[in-house]
């Protein structure tokens, strides 16, 4: 158990805390669960690159205790649910990663037989993504490039978006970010988003998919920015999800935590699947 005293949630974004996820998980089984987990410190996970019988969970989830096994890599199994879930979306194999690094979605998708481009403009992050991929004996192609600033010439049938944003889905694991990020920087967030999504869609060929994953439960970041995009662009379609691990809201879905609950649990993430129907 963390000591509840030296978290400071005075400010910011605690006084609201609650009252957003309450909008969001709806359930009182649900939201007893997040609320008394807040102060337990989550259990870390590891991502097979095979399938493997002694998985926790869908032949590739393993708990991280001291080490990390050879052939797997660190990742979120609500991370992990994400891809896992969305992937079958991207009928050609052929996939761009905007925002890539560290590299965890990336290297799943390579183990699920996908042809990654991981694009990233933070040089810090791309270096923890190259040493993953040197310890794993994976090459993938990794580019430094700052998404929003560069002309992207190809265009793509398969996009995956995980987007920057206030990180509050990780509030167990980082409980700082309930008051770390004010509303003001929240809605700069948006504002990128928005901007990256309006960009994805330009690169993103007719009845290509683009997938859009934040790790927040804010509406400013998830169900809010896809409705922005929906009532902008006519052309666009949002795809339902098969996940009996996601709730659905207007525009998306989210992680639940609960239905993790027998292995540890996991972070809050959105994502939607939308789809250029021409």
């Amino acid at each position: 158990m963390r000591n509840k005293d030296k978290i400071k949630y005075k400010g910011l974004i605690y006084p609201n805390f609650k009252k957003i996820l309450d909008k969001i998980f709806t359930s009182d089984s649900i939201r007893n669960y997040i609320y008394t987990t807040v102060f337990i410190k989550p259990k870390n996970y590891q991502i097979s690159l095979i399938d493997k019988k002694d998985a926790l969970y869908h032949k590739r989830v393993f708990m991280l205790k001291e080490k990390i096994f050879k052939g797997c890599f660190v990742q979120d199994v609500g991370n992990f649910e994400v891809i896992k879930s969305t992937s079958s979306f991207f009928i050609d194999k052929k996939l761009i990663d905007l925002c890539a690094a560290p590299g965890g979605k990336s290297i799943l998708l390579h183990s699920l037989g996908f042809d990654v481009t991981a694009i990233d403009k933070s040089q810090k992050q791309l270096d923890k993504f190259k040493m993953n991929l040197k310890r794993l004996n994976i090459k993938l192609d990794i580019q430094k490039i700052d998404f929003l600033k560069r002309k992207i010439n190809d265009k793509y049938n398969s996009i995956l978006l995980d987007a920057p944003c206030s990180a509050l889905g990780t509030f167990r694991r980082n409980p700082d970010v309930t008051i770390k990020v004010d509303p003001s920087k929240i809605i700069k967030h948006q504002k990128i988003q928005l901007e990256m999504l309006e960009k994805s869609l330009e690169i993103l060929n007719n009845k290509g998919f683009l997938v859009y994953v934040v790790c927040s439960f804010h509406p400013f970041e998830t169900i809010d920015v896809i409705d922005k995009i929906m009532r902008k662009h006519k052309n666009i379609k949002m795809h339902k999800i098969e996940s009996n691990k996601m709730i659905k809201k207007q525009c998306g879905y989210f992680i639940n935590p609960q239905t993790f609950e027998e292995i540890g649990g996991s972070d809050i993430f959105f994502v939607s699947v939308l789809e250029k129907i021409s």
